[in-house]
């Protein structure tokens, strides 16, 4: 088994699977804390990167995954070069052990897609993200994820009036369309962003005052939020598409299988989003229709 140190962990890989295990220690990065470790099929990696840098900039090692397996990439993680899974970066002394090490590795990624083919993208990203249940926080409060739920809480320094009045949301796995992920841009704050099947918030919302935002204040929070973003979109692609590790669906009853009081439960907080203007009155009609058909 080949076996490469980094900054931050220690990556092995044999005929089947690149073993990821990540360092626990505080100069980690948040996310790969949070994570501990991941195993990801040999065959998922489409291609391997090495960037052997400088004696400043130590080298780095990437590898990129088929459309749709890299739930990181999905959130716009690489732009701002944030740390994923991914990606081990290590001293420039050790350069030369690392190129080969890197070379090993896409020799054997290209063997292990021709012998067994590429896996499913949704298993994939999912073997990438953190484990039910998640909880991270930030300077406005907290979200925690158990598998089918999504809660936000705002009970930072950083939270708004309304959010703190407001106390907590939850929205279902099953309601979920996307989650978002906006890091800092100079002294803006960044922010995580629960999109709903079927309800569009108007651009001019401002973040006081929205309800599915958790924001963050410098890069730490930023870390947490962004591993909350892929680990949401990875089992709500899961669920879609039947992949192993997603949790079923909590509200998918149908007429005679019971689910009336969660049914009324979010007809209530549909109400309530068009009662603060986020729902259009043919958006909350269209839903409350949809819910009530159900029962």
């Amino acid at each position: 088994m080949e076996e490469l140190r980094g900054h931050y962990g220690t990556w092995k890989f044999d005929d089947e699977a690149v073993r990821m295990r990540f360092d626990a220690g505080r100069k980690a990065p948040a996310l790969l804390r949070a994570l501990s470790g991941c195993t990801l099929p040999l065959a998922a990696v489409r291609e391997v990167s090495f960037d052997p840098g400088d004696r400043k900039r130590g080298w780095r090692l990437r590898l990129h995954l088929a459309e749709g397996a890299d739930p990181y990439a999905s959130v716009g993680a690489y732009q701002d070069d944030y740390f994923t899974p991914l990606l081990l970066t290590g001293p420039h002394d050790k350069e030369l052990v690392a190129e080969y090490f890197a070379q090993k590795l896409e020799s054997s990624t290209a063997y292990a897609r021709e012998a067994e083919g590429e896996p499913a993208p949704g298993a994939v990203a999912l073997a990438l993200v953190a484990r039910p249940p998640l909880l991270v926080r930030t300077a406005e409060g907290s979200a925690s994820f158990d598998g089918t739920r999504v809660r936000l809480q705002w009970d930072g320094w950083l939270a708004s009036t309304a959010k703190g009045k407001e106390k907590s949301r939850e929205y279902r796995l099953a309601d979920i369309e996307a989650a978002r992920w906006y890091p800092p841009v100079d002294l803006s704050e960044g922010y995580l962003r629960i999109v709903l099947r079927g309800v569009s918030i108007p651009e001019a919302s401002s973040r006081e005052n929205d309800f599915f935002t958790l924001a963050s204040h410098g890069r730490k929070g930023s870390e947490e939020t962004l591993l909350m973003a892929a680990t949401l979109n990875a089992h709500v692609a899961g669920e879609a598409a039947g992949e192993p590790g997603a949790e079923p669906a909590a509200l998918e009853s149908g007429p005679g299988q019971g689910g009336s009081e969660e049914i009324f439960a979010k007809i209530r907080e549909l109400g309530l989003l068009h009662a603060e203007g986020l729902l259009t009155d043919d958006e909350f009609s269209a839903k409350k229709a949809e819910l009530l058909a159900r029962l």
